[in-house]
Order: structure tokens, then C-alpha cells, then sequence
């Protein structure tokens, strides 16, 4: 009788450790090609962006405000996102704002959950709609939207996320918040003529990730914050509210812990950015301090050199 030949045991580890040192070398180099094609996708977003704006530029003369506040009552807080969205095919939801009225405004609430592709950058896997932390109750109109923490109380606010934060310059945000010495901060009217460093020197916006983070509150409990930029604006009153539409270069790009106001990307070693001109560069992680804050300031006099 003719024997049947099969593998023996040990061929059959052999295989096996053969196949899976071939699926360890393959993986690393799909997960490569992917991120590759998201690096790509996200430079091709903040180019749409870099257009959109000048498109607005040629209209108005001035690029929009970082966000919009009511001189008296500091109210509205509509960013620079918001008012490019005609010039992002997004006429149709740009016409349901009431820019007079706050951002929240009860008929604004679902519409700040838009969720915008073109503002998300396809690396940040965190949820597309999030909450910010707005201390005191008596700011959000909808019952349903809150729920209280003792001393102070805190809101809890859902609203859509973004990627992409306008440049406030190298300075802390905020401090004041009408005089960043980049492009964008509250009310601002910046034009492309008061660039006087160049626009292809100076950034108009930039990457930044989503992270969470847990501080210690008055009743003994961790509070969960989420560091979330939002396309809608700078929404009164909340937790880091002008930092959540602009950013600035006081921080080094993916620097860690609590970078929150400056800008980071979950890409390899680098942050995404749009130029004043229109083009978009990657800035590494280990760029000179001195450089990077020079590429944010919009006629500091400096002279970034080449990067």
C-alpha cells in the first residue's frame, strides 16, 4: 500500500514561524502606507482651508476674526472657522446661523454638532462629537444639555470637534485677548498687507490633536477635561475657550502633557501647517524654539530662514 506524505509537525512550526515573521514585516509597512495616505489627506484639507481663506481675503479685504465677541458682554464667540464655511461649499449650514445671536443660542445647539469632515484630521480617531466644560449653569439653556458638579457648578457642552486651530501668534492667548501678533485672536481684522514678515513665512493655521486629561476638583474627585479645538468657535465662558479656535507657538509643536494651547498632530514627528500664502508645510517636532515662534508672529521682523 502507497504511504500518504503530510507535514510533519516540526515542518508545520516552521511554516508557521515563517508566516508570522512575514506578516511582522508586512504590517509595519501597511500601517506606513496608511498613515501616509492620512498625512496626505490632511494636507489637502488645510490647502482647501489656506483657499478658503484667501476666497474670504478677496471679498472682505481682511481675513475673519479669530472669534467674535459682543464688546460689552464678551457674548457670541463665533470663530474663523464659521465664516469660511460659504467659501467650503457649506452655504447651507452657514445660512442657519444667527452670527448676531450667541453660539449658544437654543437654535445653535444642533447645529454646532455639524460634524465637517474638512476640519478633521483623519489620524484623530478621537469622537467626532465631545464636550467642553462650561462653568456656570445658567449658560446653557437646555436642561437636557447639563449636569451639575458642586463648587462651581460645571456644564457640560457637546459640540463637534476640529483639527485645525487659526494662528494666534507666540504669545500666551488671551492675555489681552484682542493683541495676539499673529494672524488670528478676538475680533481680529488682519490683511494679508499687514504680513509683514511674508505671507509664505508666516503660518495662518495649524494642526492640533485631541487629548483628554484629568485635574483635581473641589470635591475630592478627578474631573475629566477633553483639550478639544472646535470649528464653531470660542463658546462663552467654557474651559479655554479662545484656545480652542487658535493656537500659539509660547508651546513647542507635540510637546506633551498639557500642550494643549499650542499645536500638536498625532503624525510622526511633525505638525501639519498652512501658510499665509496658501501652501502647506510639515514643521518637525524638533524645530528650533526661536524659528517656530518666528513663523507664527505676523511682522515681528524676524527672519525664520529656511526649515
Amino acid at each position: 500500500m502507497k504511504r500518504r506524505t503530510a507535514f510533519t509537525l516540526i515542518e508545520l512550526l516552521v511554516v508557521m514561524a515563517v508566516i508570522a515573521v512575514l506578516v511582522g514585516l508586512l504590517l509595519p509597512a501597511v500601517q506606513s502606507a496608511r498613515e501616509a495616505a492620512r498625512a496626505t489627506r490632511c494636507r489637502n484639507q488645510l490647502r482647501q482651508i489656506a483657499l478658503a481663506l484667501h476666497n474670504y481675503h478677496d471679498l472682505a479685504k481682511v481675513l475673519p476674526p479669530g472669534w467674535t465677541a459682543d464688546p460689552a458682554t464678551q457674548d457670541h464667540g463665533w470663530g474663523w472657522s464659521v465664516a469660511i464655511l460659504p467659501q467650503t461649499d457649506q452655504s447651507s449650514l452657514w445660512q442657519q446661523f444667527h452670527l448676531q445671536e450667541s453660539i449658544t443660542a437654543p437654535r445653535h445647539l444642533p447645529l454646532i454638532q455639524t460634524v465637517l469632515p474638512l476640519f478633521q484630521c483623519p489620524s484623530d480617531s478621537y469622537d467626532a462629537v465631545a464636550e467642553v466644560v462650561i462653568v456656570g449653569p445658567e449658560l446653557l439653556l437646555d436642561q437636557s444639555q447639563r449636569s451639575f458638579l458642586p463648587h462651581p457648578p460645571l456644564s457640560f457642552f457637546q459640540v463637534a470637534k476640529s483639527n485645525y486651530a487659526g494662528n494666534w501668534g507666540s504669545t500666551k492667548i488671551a492675555e489681552p485677548p484682542d493683541h495676539g501678533n499673529g494672524i488670528f485672536y478676538r475680533n481680529s481684522r488682519t490683511a494679508l498687507r499687514d504680513i509683514t514678515d511674508g505671507t509664505s513665512n508666516t503660518v495662518a493655521v495649524a494642526e492640533r490633536r485631541t487629548t483628554e486629561r484629568e485635574q483635581p476638583w473641589f470635591d475630592g474627585n478627578r474631573l475629566r477635561f477633553i483639550d478639544l479645538t472646535l470649528w464653531v468657535g470660542a463658546i462663552p465662558y467654557a474651559s479655554d475657550a479662545p484656545a480652542r479656535t487658535t493656537g500659539t507657538a509660547l508651546i513647542p509643536p507635540n510637546a506633551g502633557s498639557r500642550a494643549f494651547p499650542g499645536f500638536s498632530s498625532l503624525h510622526p514627528q511633525s505638525i501639519h501647517a498652512a501658510m499665509a500664502d496658501g501652501s502647506v508645510r510639515s514643521l518637525s517636532s524638533q524645530i528650533d524654539q526661536s524659528v517656530y515662534a518666528a513663523l507664527h508672529t505676523r511682522d515681528g521682523g524676524e527672519s525664520p530662514g529656511d526649515f
